[in-house]
């Protein structure tokens, strides 16, 4: 239970800025004002921060029409904010929060339990279904179907639902100590996005709805009663009215855990069958995988044959080329020795020839050095020369340079000393203002004092004015009020006489009504009773209708289930012909020489017909006598003609893979025919099925199979023949006993019953497509015959709606008449009890006229006297401040004075800084100029000294040029001589480096044999590796003890045909007894889980039944309570009467609705939609008020509820509410001033400025 404190709002709606109410303890707050001024805004939020999602209960179009939209001032708002606060009182939800935890761990429970058949099944498990048909395979969603009753008939419904995958009961902690506070807060941005916050933190809208589940404020609201919405109570459908007890009875919750336990409960069978058919499918994959493992085992022991011939090529094939090297390193040596020598040589002549070549490259470098000291020498001279001309040009700068500064000084000098005299003039003048400027200061002083003494008299003057003026304005004011109340008095008595003279008129008028409408209720009886009539023809034809229906439906019921058994059956029937046929077609059930003889028929230009088996027809009882008899030559491979078995024979010898039997038949002997159905005492040739040509043939090639009898015991057979008995065991010349299977596996062995079985399986497949054909076609009849039937049925049902709505109509126009009839009686009598109210108001506004003039005389009187002492206080005023003026002139004179001292004395202070600056910068000018002038002198003095020393550089200069020639000339020539020399060695290295090259072409040929050995060997080992995957050292090292002359291509070609025997067992899963472990144990864990569903799905029907249960004696509770409340409040709002609510007849009566029950006093039980306007609002506060008794909400708000009442049930509600005050805050929006007088606080809501809401309060102690 919470209390409310504060609601704080920002910018919802037309409360733009920030907004407080603050709510003190229990009792009644009224919210009033003018219409249109947004009272109904601040009921709107309370719903809004409680979680409301539907924008047309907030009277909006969409949700972001709640945030404030602008005004012709204002700028839209970005964001709405709504905070409530309250304050939690009691304990009074403990004990039902205890059985929501209870609920709440068993479907916990539920969750540990469910497995994800997304994961189970993987990305590779094979299809169970069509993805469509039941959604097996979709990873976001599931289907659900739906029962949809529409006028008796059944439609099946699928609609696609969110999975859900755990059940999350909360997110925040929702218990709150007594005296806790609490907060909710709701924002609302333009974007869109939107906020949920409790205390402050982070929630989702769920949260909010779990906290005030059971309290009124969430679902229905029935704490919370809009504008409008009182009648809407009544008038709503007895489903929805249920939710109002259900709110009340507190079971919300139990009503959203019992969709989130029927959603997983649905969701565990969907799985349950999705599982179901995942063992059967994984069943299938082990019997496959027993048939892989069998065939991985045969292969694994000719691999092991295979590994050790491979084993004695790789040792054999190492030692070859082990001793191929070691002969090539020995030539290797010899070549290698012969290579040294030739490259002693050339290293002893290329030594020669570098010698040579420095000789020749020392010459060439002096030669270079000659020519780049003769280069310096010539740019030395050029350098000097240009110096000597640069050095000229600065001393004659610099003498004209040094006579400017000379002169310059001089004219610097001259200014400094006019300069000095001016700044004592200035010294003078600077003092002689200053003490002009102190003087005149000391008498503006004196006369700003005297003109503040003359100012404060003004001040004081004016104070007494005001008072005066305000005395006048408050007796004025006082004058015009009296005037307008005179004004509206004669206003109101002209307005009540009008009222008075339409009184008359509008009882003439009433009169002549209730005459209409006692003609008008006799003609719609007649109509009435013609229109039930109708109504019961029409309902006696639907019945029939019906009838006839449901035997259709159960027809098509019947017929789909037919159809679905059928297509169950060809669906297996037809996996199992397709295994089969891919063996047939694979050859996989023949010898492995058979289905390498099929494989290569092509290549050996031959066709073959099949096997003996292929042409036999033996019955099921006889297959294992002709079988024991025949054997293998059951896979007797038949061909056209003798040349067809040479080249068979020829190829299996070529081929050396085992032993084939051929037979040449011709095509008119392999017809089938059919064999005796007697099998004990026949001849086996009259038990196999064939034509008299094969027979022949059979008996020809197998003389003592074909004359072998079928017996039932040997016992009692005679003595001296071949018998076979039915489960093959054979007695010869009575002697020879031959018994048992030839193998372990009786049914892979057996290749008749293999071929019995293909040939039953499409037959039978054959049959059912037929069959299927046959159960689509009837049960499309059976559901084009519903399909009529139901459309009949809606055409008849719109018949009877509308014509029960022409019914309603009428019994509704009677109704409206007979209240037309009492309010025009009852206007008769209000319009008597008005004409006497107004001859009283007519008396009571003329003595209110009276009083008022004499208020009015009395206020006059007193503004002629504050006129007059207005106009003498005026007087003085002028007074006054012509003397302040005066004063004020002639203290503007003594600033401008002081002001013009000051600022004399200013500008000779500026002068004179001015004047020292100059001084200064003089100075330092005069000073830096003696400094230039010696610098320039000193320069020109040095510049004298280095043009000297240049010119006599230049004179010794072709003494110079005559030793560089000669030094060149001797340099060239010293370059040719040893360039020479170093041609004529070169030419001797080319020769042995020829000579060198073939020694070295030698070595690299045996390098590369020896390499090509090497790689070799390295390759047997490579593969010896991955063959093996052991080294070939290893290898060879292990077979010391094998002969040494091994023939290695006999060896290869053994290995060879090992290799294509391999290769002949196609594809090989050797994992696959690993996989049958695997799959094995993955069988069992499937097997396990569908356990573990089927003990959630009892757990989670369980759950249900005790939520339900529960659900069932709170919703009876509850009912039982509000009723007898209902009873009450109804006799005492309506003083008497009678007023009940009912459950219509229902299953459950969780899911019955409830009809409400009103008879005023005096009145017949009517219809409740037929009730006036105030009656309807009374039997719905009546309802109200019953809820609130029995469950009392923290708060409830009211919005005009009071506004179809007239005074005196106004004076009831407002009593029944005070009551109620003491338990539960009443927050009520009205109009009514009786409403108004009971609240202990007042929150009046106004419009100052267009658009924008603002809130007053007064609280009444």
């Amino acid at each position: 239970m919470f209390k409310l404190q504060r609601l704080e709002i920002t910018g919802f709606k037309s409360f733009a800025d920030y907004t407080e109410i603050v709510f003190t303890g229990n009792g009644i707050t009224a919210v009033v004002g003018p219409n249109g001024c947004g009272k109904s805004n601040v009921s709107d939020c309370i719903s809004w921060v409680l979680g409301e999602q539907r924008a047309k209960t907030l009277r909006g179009a969409e949700m972001k029409d709640v945030i404030f939209q602008g005004s012709k001032n204002r700028k839209p708002s970005g964001m709405a904010e709504v905070v409530l606060h309250l304050v939690r009182d009691d304990d009074f939800f403990d004990t039902e929060e205890g059985e929501l935890e209870d609920i709440d761990q068993a479907l916990g429970a539920f969750d540990e339990k469910v497995i994800d058949l997304d994961l189970i099944e993987g990305p590779d498990q094979i299809d169970v279904g069509p993805p469509d048909s039941n959604g097996f395979h979709s990873e976001e969603f599931e289907v659900e179907t739906v029962q949809a009753l529409q006028v008796g008939s059944v439609q099946t419904v699928e609609k696609i639902i969110k999975a859900k995958r755990h059940w999350r009961p909360r997110s925040v902690a929702l218990e709150f100590a007594p005296g806790e506070a609490v907060s909710v807060t709701r924002r609302l941005y333009l974007s869109g996005e939107s906020e949920y916050q409790l205390n402050g933190k982070n929630c989702r809208l769920r949260d909010i709805q779990d906290l005030f589940a059971g309290t009124g404020l969430s679902g229905s609201h029935y704490a919370i009663i809009e504008q409008g919405r009182i009648g809407q109570i009544l008038s709503a459908k007895p489903s929805d009215r249920r939710t109002l007890i259900e709110e009340a009875a507190g079971i919300s919750k139990f009503r959203t855990r019992q969709r989130a336990a029927e959603a997983r409960l649905d969701s565990a069978k969907t799985n349950l069958g999705r599982i179901s058919d995942i063992v059967s499918e994984i069943e299938s994959q082990a019997n496959s995988l027993r048939r892989q493992a069998g065939k991985t085992k045969r292969f694994v022991s000719l691999q092991e044959e295979f590994r050790v011939l491979l084993r004695t090529l790789f040792a054999a094939e190492g030692r070859h080329l082990s001793n191929l090297i070691d002969d090539l390193q020995k030539r290797l040596t010899q070549a290698v020795a012969i290579e040294h020598q030739f490259a002693a040589k050339v290293m002893e002549k290329e030594e020669g020839v570098r010698e040579g070549t420095r000789n020749a490259r020392l010459a060439e470098e002096n030669l270079a050095e000659v020519r780049r000291k003769h280069a310096e020498n010539a740019l030395e001279r050029d350098r000097s020369d240009r110096e000597h001309r640069y050095q000229s040009e600065q001393i004659l700068n610099l003498n004209n340079r040094l006579q400017a500064l000379r002169g310059e000084s001089e004219s610097a000098t001259h200014r400094l000393n006019l300069v000095e005299s001016e700044f004592k003039r200035l010294r003078q003048d600077e003092e002689k203002e200053g003490a002009d400027a102190d003087a005149s200061r000391l008498i503006l002083v004196e006369a700003e004092k005297q003109y503040a003494e003359k100012i404060e008299d003004v001040q004081q003057i004016e104070g007494r004015l005001e008072f005066r003026r305000g005395e006048l304005l408050k007796h004025t004011a006082a004058v015009e009020r009296f005037d307008e109340i005179d004004r509206q008095m004669k206003m109101n008595l002209e307005r009540i006489s009008e009222r008075a003279t339409g009184l008359v008129r509008e009882g003439i008028r009433a009169e002549e009504t209730l005459t209409q409408h006692h003609s008008d209720a006799g003609r719609l009886a007649g109509e009435l009773d013609s229109e039930l009539k109708k109504l019961e023809s029409l309902q006696t034809e639907k019945n029939e209708i019906l009838a006839v229906t449901a035997s259709a439906r159960d027809a098509l019921r019947q017929s789909d289930n037919e159809l679905r058994t059928l297509q169950n059956e060809f669906s297996r029937t037809k996996n199992r012909l397709e295994t089969l046929q891919e063996l047939e077609e694979k050859r996989a059930v023949y010898a492995p020489q058979i289905q390498k003889l099929f494989a290569a028929q092509d290549s050996i230009s031959i066709k073959l017909k099949g096997v003996l088996a292929d042409f036999l027809k033996v019955d099921e009882r006889a297959e294992k006598a002709v079988e024991s008899l025949f054997g293998p030559f059951l896979q007797t491979v038949l061909v056209e003609s003798a040349a067809d078995s040479t080249k068979v024979s020829k190829w299996v010898r070529a081929n050396e893979i085992g032993r084939i039997v051929s037979l040449a038949a011709s095509d008119s002997s392999l017809r089938l025919s059919s064999p005796k159905e007697k099998t004990s005492g026949s001849k086996i040739e009259d038990l196999l099925g064939v034509s008299s040509e094969l027979r022949e043939i059979l008996r020809k090639v197998f003389p003592r199979e074909m004359s072998a009898i079928m017996v039932e015991n040997f016992e009692e057979a005679k003595t001296g023949d071949v018998l076979v008995n039915h489960d093959g065991d054979l007695l010869i010349g009575g002697v020879l006993s031959i018994t048992g299977m030839q193998g372990s596996d009786q049914k892979n062995s057996s290749l008749l019953a293999f071929k019995r079985e293909l040939a039953g399986l499409e037959k039978s497949a054959t049959e059912l497509e037929k069959s299927i054909a046959a159960a689509e076609s009837e049960s499309a009849q059976n559901r084009k015959i519903l399909t009529e039937r139901e459309e009949k049925t809606v055409d008849l049902q719109s018949l009877i709606i509308k014509v029960e709505r022409g019914i309603l109509g009428f019994e509704v126009q009677r109704d409206s008449l007979k209240q037309d009839i009492e309010r025009a009686n009852r206007h008769l009598k209000v319009v008597s009890d008005e004409s006497t109210q107004i001859a009283s108001e007519i008396e009571h506004i003329q003595n209110q006229i009276t009083e008022a003039a004499a208020n009015r005389d009395s206020a006059e009187s007193l503004r002629t006297e504050a006129q007059s002492d207005l106009e003498c206080i005026s007087q003085s005023l002028i007074r006054a401040r012509e003397n302040s003026e005066t004063e004020n002139a002639v203290l503007n004179e003594k600033r401008t004075q002081a002001a013009t001292s000051s600022e004399r004395r200013r500008s000779v202070q500026a002068a004179l800084r001015r004047i020292e600056s100059e001084q200064k910068e003089l100075e330092s000018r005069i000073a830096q100029q003696n400094i230039e002038v010696s610098e320039a002198e000193t320069i020109i003095r040095n510049l004298r000294i280095s043009v000297s020393d240049i010119a006599g550089k230049i004179a010794s200069v072709n003494d110079d040029e005559t030793i560089e020639r000669t030094e060149l000339n001797a340099a060239v020539t010293s370059v040719q001589k040893s360039r020479g020399t170093a041609d004529s060695m070169g030419e001797e290295l080319a020769e042995l480096n020829r000579k060198s090259a073939d020694a070295l072409n030698e070595r690299a040929a045996i390098e590369v044999r020896q390499t090509e050995a090497v790689t070799r060997l390295r390759s047997v080992n490579e593969k010896c590796s991955q063959d093996l995957n052991r080294t070939l050292a290893e290898i060879v090292e292990e077979s010391e003890e094998l002969e040494s002359d091994v023939d290695l291509d006999y060896t290869r070609k053994a290995v060879g045909e090992l290799r294509q025997r391999l290769d002949g067992f196609g594809a090989i899963n050797m994992l696959a007894v690993e996989e049958l472990t695997d799959t094995e144990d993955r069988l069992s864990f499937l097997v396990s889980q569908r356990q573990d569903i089927i003990d959630s799905i009892e757990s989670a029907e369980e759950a249900l039944r005790e939520i339900k249960e529960r659900s069932r004696a709170k919703f009876k509770q509850a009912f039982e309570v509000v009723n007898a409340n209902f009873v009450e409040f109804f006799r005492e709002l309506f003083g008497g009467g009678r007023g009940e609510m009912t459950l219509l007849e229902s299953d459950d009566i969780l899911e019955a609705g409830i009809e409400v029950v009103a008879q005023p006093p005096g009145k017949r039980l009517q219809n409740i939609l037929l009730l006036s306007g105030g009656e309807k609002a009374m039997t719905a506060i009546a309802l109200v008020l019953a809820i609130f008794k029995y469950r009392p909400s923290p708060f409830c708000l009211l919005d005009e509820v009071d506004a179809p009442l007239d005074d005196a049930n106004v004076g009831r509600f407002v009593n029944k509410i005070a009551e109620m005050s003491e338990k539960t805050q009443f927050i009520v929006i009205t109009h009514n001033k009786r409403t108004m007088e009971a609240a202990r606080a007042l929150y009046g809501v106004t419009m100052q400025e267009a658009g924008v809401s603002k809130v007053v309060s007064v609280k009444f102690d």
